[in-house]
């Protein structure tokens, strides 16, 4: 298929550069400096396909348009640990404390999820920009609701850390799809043996910007009954459905440490394989006596292949700049949640369909035993 180049490619390539960095320069700090905040990136040494950094701290100085501060942790030991690593010199044991000092306009939560909500409500309050939280986004719906509404109330721009979503393929295999050039969107499936509320945020996150719309209703199988019966994350299959008709299909019967994800088109499908190291683009062409066939195709993979965590950083840089987070904002983190307990709800309820949203917000997943 031939297309006429985009706006975007007919720019020379310093424009484009340009043009993708935030145009200001913003003051970051990270709350919670230990494995996400600071160490995650030590594990995976060594290991293929992957894109480093995914701690925030680093993807915080890669970052274009961003300066690491400050750290809060209350482990002093933790603390610091991220003063020798990075370089910093501010280092709190108060949230409020650091804000009022430091006066950083994006800061990254990564504490546990039982602390996540009242982190965010003191910085909301305290008036920091944007608050970039890593997931699962809390433990309860009405948490959850607590959290974007502090944030709307105070003026500050709510981002989930689901940092896929800003992940140079797949930004590549929805433009791809918003072109047109496989027609709309149909189904979705994602294959991985992680839980439903913590890794599994990712994907229902990736799931929603894909497809366009609110979940309206889920159906869901767990993988073991006597989890099922806690409040602790969980892996399951399930079935969820979009506003506009989009289904999206979860499954966890598959080998360990699988993730591939594939989206299904009406004249084509994208697969990405391998933990997002690998895409797929398959389109239907004509064949001999009216068949018609998948064919693979060249996938447009991006011009400057990264980090998707120094992505997201600038992303959320640049949603001070446009006043709005449209990416992985906190209403995806919370539909993440929503789906991963009621899917479980499902399950208990003998496996029936269950509407979104759930009138019960206290129920919670997540939970240490």
């Amino acid at each position: 298929m031939t297309r006429d180049p985009s706006e975007q490619e007919r720019k020379p390539a310093y424009q484009v550069i340009a043009d993708s960095r935030p145009k200001g320069t913003y003051r970051g700090a990270v709350v919670g400096c230990g494995r996400m905040g600071s160490t995650i990136d030590d594990e995976h040494v060594g290991m293929p396909h992957y894109p480093w950094p995914w701690a925030h701290a680093p993807a915080m100085i890669e970052a274009a348009g961003v300066d690491l501060v400050a750290g809060v942790d209350l482990d002093r030991g933790k603390l610091d640990d991220f003063s020798r690593r990075w370089g910093v010199k501010a280092l709190y044991v108060d949230v409020r404390e650091m804000v009022a000092k430091e006066r950083p306009e994006i800061v990254s939560v990564t504490t546990r999820p039982e602390e996540r909500p009242d982190v965010v409500a003191a910085l909301a309050e305290a008036g920091v920009k944007a608050i970039f939280a890593t997931k699962p986004m809390c433990l309860t719906l009405v948490q959850a609701d607590e959290m974007i509404e502090v944030c709307r109330t105070n003026g500050t721009i709510l981002a989930m850390a689901c940092h896929l979503n800003w992940y140079a393929p797949y930004t590549a295999a929805l433009q791809l799809i918003e072109r047109g050039d496989i027609g709309p969107l149909r189904s979705m499936v994602g294959n991985t043996t992680h839980s439903l509320s913590n890794i599994g945020s990712h994907t229902l996150a990736l799931f929603r910007m894909f497809a366009g719309a609110p979940a309206s209703w889920v159906s869901g199988h767990m993988d073991d009954d006597d989890q099922a019966l806690g409040d602790g994350d969980l892996a399951g299959s399930g079935y969820v459905v979009y506003e506009n008709g989009v289904r999206a299909f979860l499954n966890s019967h598959v080998p360990e440490n699988t993730w591939s994800l594939e989206f299904l088109c009406e004249r084509g499908r994208i697969v990405s394989r391998n933990h997002h190291a690998t895409f797929e683009l398959w389109m239907d062409e004509a064949g001999e006596k009216g068949l018609r066939y998948d064919v693979q195709r060249m996938f447009p993979y991006p011009w400057r292949p990264r980090s998707s965590m120094v992505d997201a950083i600038e992303g959320v840089a640049r949603s001070i700049e446009v006043g709005q987070e449209t990416v992985a904002p906190g209403e995806y983190g919370r539909e993440a949640l929503e789906i991963a307990i009621a899917l479980r709800e499902s399950h208990r309820r003998g496996e029936i369909r269950v509407d979104l949203p759930l009138e019960d917000r206290s129920l919670e997943l997540g939970a240490r035993p």
